[in-house]
């Protein structure tokens, strides 16, 4: 009887081993198709189910031989649940949080936007699961917990909304046209007007135009030309102010207006301070 009792034994262990070899075998010979996603699944499983049948653990090793042809057939097959394990009281709450933070992961997408990191975060999350049940290799269960933790940083930095560029600050408006009143019939910069050109010579410094523009004017009291005269005048003394502040001379242009185009608009002969000025303006 014992005899005939350890034939049947080695019977059955033989054809377990056989079915089993069948399994994995049949997972190594498919060709996988589907998505990145799937497709890395199946690598990932394969392999786990070639660990597990090299520990003769034939029943996890067809788990895992199982996902990966499921895998190889294009489905996303689910990553294992907590509750079909029988794991220690100790276990489930760390293993749920880790099952949740996956799962959270796949339905927002990680499998289209992080395909290697995300199957291989779901195949390291079953190993772990797997390992943690047996609970009799520690290296190998830090091992698979490891890797998922590792997977699921890459996955959780592509999920992450990428931040939006700040825009590009607007453009600096440039400043208006400047205007410098002088004295009549006088071409000679006043106490205001050398401020004002201080005041235009830091605005040239900040916003550095591409021409700087001086037109002289003058009111229409006096002679047409001998007005045309003195506004050349009064536009060269701002250009010579300008220049002794350090503004070069390439960047400037002049221009003598006369009484030609007034800010206040008088009759002939019309003595006007607001017509007697110089005007700088700054162009980009």
């Amino acid at each position: 009887m014992r005899g005939l009792k350890f034939i049947l034994v080695a019977g059955v262990a033989a054809v377990t081993l056989s079915a089993c070899t069948d399994r994995y075998q049949a997972a190594t010979n498919a060709e996988p198709s589907g998505s990145s996603f799937t497709r890395e699944l199946y690598k990932g499983y394969v392999g786990l189910s070639g660990d597990e049948r090299s520990e003769k653990d034939w029943g996890d090793s067809d788990l895992f031989a199982d996902k990966a042809i499921a895998a190889a057939d294009g489905n996303a097959v689910a990553p294992e649940e907590v509750a079909n394990w029988d794991l220690g009281a100790e276990f489930v709450d760390g293993l749920t949080t880790a099952h949740d933070r996956l799962a959270g992961a796949l339905a927002n997408g990680a499998a289209d936007k992080a395909p290697t990191s995300a199957a291989q975060a779901q195949v390291m999350f079953d190993c772990w699961i797997q390992e943690q049940e047996e609970n009799i290799q520690p290296d190998h269960i830090n091992a698979c917990r490891d890797g998922f933790l590792a997977a699921m940083a890459k996955v959780d930095a592509a999920l992450a909304p990428k931040a939006t560029p700040a825009p590009a600050p607007a453009p600096m408006a440039l400043p208006d046209p400047y205007a410098i009143y002088f004295d009549f019939d006088s071409d000679v910069l006043t106490v205001d007007a050398k401020a004002e050109i201080s005041v235009i010579v830091a605005a040239i410094k900040k916003h550095s135009p591409s021409k700087v523009i001086v037109a002289g004017h003058t009111d229409t009291a006096g002679a047409s030309d001998y007005n045309q005269n003195l506004a050349g005048l009064r536009a060269a003394a701002v250009v010579a102010a300008l220049e002794s502040h350090g503004i070069a001379a390439s960047n400037v242009s002049s221009q003598d207006l006369g009484e030609n185009a007034p800010a206040v608009n008088t009759g002939d002969g019309i003595s006007e301070f607001r017509n007697r000025r110089v005007v700088v303006t700054l162009v980009k």
